[in-house]
C-alpha cells in the first residue's frame, strides 16, 4: 500500500481488514461512513463493481484471479487521490469514500479509475475478453440514515445506468412526479398494509397447475402512487427488502390457509434482499416445518439485478436450492446478450415482454431466434404483457406454453382465476 491508505490500514484491528487484498473491509467502510455522516461534510460513496470478472475467473482460474484481484487494488490505490478510503468488500466489488472535494468531483474521478483500470488489466487476462467496469455513486444527503442507505442507492444507480444503457425508460424516484415525499415511505408502511392483486400466468398446455404473479401497491390517504415508483424508493432507501418480507409473509400464509399443492405464487425479489445474507435466514426461519410451501414458491429477480449483483448470485442460488424454491428472471432479452449470465443461474423460469415485439419482420425474428435458443434449455418461458392474442400462435409455434397479460387475464384482488381445461389456438 502507499501513503496514508498504508498507514490506515495498518491502524485497524484484524476483523476489519481484507484477507486476501490488506485493505479495510467493508466492517471498517461502514464505520467511517457513520462518522461521515455524522459530520455532515460532503462526502459520496462510490461502488466499484467488476462486471465481468465471475468470467475472466473462469479463464485464468481461482487462483490466478486472486493475484489479479490484488493487482487491481494495488492499481486502485495509485490512481486515487488522498482523502479517498478504499475498501475490498464481499464479491468482488471495491467501494471508495470521498469526501470533502474529492466528493464534489466524484464523477470524474471514478471515471479516470475505470479507464486506467481496463486499460492495465487488459494486459493480465485472455485477449476475448475484456474487464468490464461500473460505478455506482451515492451521495450522502438528507435522508440517507446509515451505510446501508448509502450501498442501495449506489447500487441502483448502476440499474438505472443500465435500463437507459439498453433503451428502456426507467421512472426516476427523486423526480417527484406525483407530490410524494420519498421521506415518507418508511412511516406509510409502517401506517398501511400492502394492498396485493394477483394476475395469472395461463398455461397454454394445461398441466394442473395455478400460477400467479403476486403485485402490490401503497394505498395513501392522499392521491396515488404508482408501483414503478414505490419500488424505486423503497430500493434507494434499503426499504426495498421490508416490502419482499411481508409480500412472502402473506403468500405463505395464503398457501396455508388454501392448502392446495397445485397453487404456485410468483413474487419478486428486490436487489436489497439479494445482497442481504440476512434474508436468506429469515426465508429458512419462516419456512421451518413446512418445506412444501417453498415448492409453490418462485422468486423473480430483473436481468438488469443480476448484472448488478451478479457476485451474489451464487450465494442466492444455493440458499433456494436448498430450500427447493425456484427461480425465474424478469426482463429476460433487455441486454444485448441475455444468455451470457445464465450460467451463474439455477433457474427455471425467464420471463420476457412481448409488447415492443410486432410479430412481423425485424422484432418477429429476433423473438424466435431468442426461443429457439431457449428451447435447448431446460428453462420454462413466460411471455408476458402479452396484450394481442393474435400473438399466441406465434408463441405456441416457437415452444412457449405460458403466457401472462391483460388480454388472457387482469389482476384481481383475489387469486379465483377459473384456468381453462384446454385453450384451443388456431396456429394457421
Amino acid at each position: 500500500m502507499d501513503g496514508s491508505l498504508q498507514t490506515d490500514a495498518a491502524q485497524l484491528p484484524n476483523e476489519h481488514l481484507d484477507a486476501l487484498t490488506g485493505l479495510p473491509n467493508r466492517a471498517s467502510l461502514e464505520d467511517a461512513l457513520r462518522r461521515a455522516l455524522d459530520d455532515g461534510r460532503p462526502a459520496t460513496l462510490a461502488l466499484l463493481q467488476l462486471e465481468n470478472f465471475y468470467e475472466i475467473r473462469s479463464w485464468v482460474g481461482k487462483s490466478d484471479a486472486s493475484f489479479l484481484l490484488c493487482d487491481i487494488a494495488r492499481l486502485l490505490q495509485r490512481n486515487l487521490p488522498d482523502d479517498v478510503t478504499l475498501c475490498h468488500c464481499e464479491h468482488y466489488e471495491f467501494a471508495l469514500l470521498l469526501r470533502n472535494e474529492n466528493s464534489v468531483n466524484a464523477r470524474p474521478i471514478t471515471e479516470r479509475i475505470k479507464q486506467a483500470l481496463q486499460s492495465a488489466v487488459s494486459e493480465s487476462i485472455p485477449p476475448q475478453l475484456e474487464l468490464k467496469c461500473a460505478v455506482g455513486l451515492a451521495a450522502a444527503e438528507p435522508g440517507v440514515t446509515g451505510p446501508e442507505v448509502l450501498f442501495a442507492r449506489a447500487r441502483h444507480q448502476l440499474s438505472v445506468a443500465l435500463f437507459r444503457l439498453h433503451g428502456e425508460q426507467r421512472l426516476s424516484a427523486m423526480h417527484e412526479v406525483d407530490g410524494f415525499d420519498p421521506l415518507e415511505l418508511e412511516p406509510a408502511l409502517k401506517r398501511r398494509k400492502l394492498e396485493l392483486n394477483f394476475q395469472p400466468i395461463v398455461s397454454l398446455l394445461p398441466d394442473g397447475v395455478e400460477r400467479y404473479e403476486v403485485r402490490c401497491r401503497l394505498p395513501l390517504e392522499k392521491g396515488r402512487l404508482a408501483p414503478v415508483r414505490l419500488f424505486e424508493i423503497a430500493v434507494q432507501n434499503a426499504l426495498g427488502g421490508y416490502i419482499d418480507r411481508q409480500l412472502i409473509s402473506r403468500v405463505l400464509a395464503i398457501l396455508r390457509e388454501k392448502e392446495l399443492p397445485s397453487l404456485c405464487f410468483f413474487v419478486s425479489l428486490t436487489q436489497n434482499s439479494m445482497v442481504d445474507a440476512s434474508f436468506f435466514h429469515w426465508l429458512q426461519a419462516k419456512l421451518a416445518g413446512q418445506t412444501h410451501l417453498a415448492r409453490q414458491l418462485v422468486l423473480q429477480i430483473s436481468e438488469i439485478d443480476i448484472l448488478i449483483a451478479q457476485h451474489h448470485l451464487q450465494y442466492l442460488c444455493e440458499q433456494l436450492a436448498g430450500q427447493e424454491i425456484r427461480l425465474a428472471v424478469g426482463n429476460f432479452g433487455l441486454t444485448d446478450n441475455p444468455f451470457r449470465y445464465l450460467p451463474l443461474l439455477n433457474a427455471a423460469y425467464v420471463k420476457m415482454n412481448i409488447p415492443a415485439v410486432d410479430g412481423t419482420g425485424a422484432s418477429r425474428r429476433q423473438l424466435q431466434q431468442t426461443l429457439q435458443e431457449l428451447s435447448e434449455s431446460k428453462l420454462q418461458v413466460i411471455a408476458s404483457l402479452v396484450e394481442d392474442m393474435n400473438m399466441l400462435p406465434l408463441l405456441w409455434r416457437s415452444g412457449v406454453t405460458l403466457a401472462q397479460g391483460n388480454c388472457l387475464a387482469g389482476p384481481a384482488a383475489n387469486p379465483d382465476y377459473r384456468f381453462p381445461r384446454e385453450i384451443r389456438i388456431n396456429a394457421a
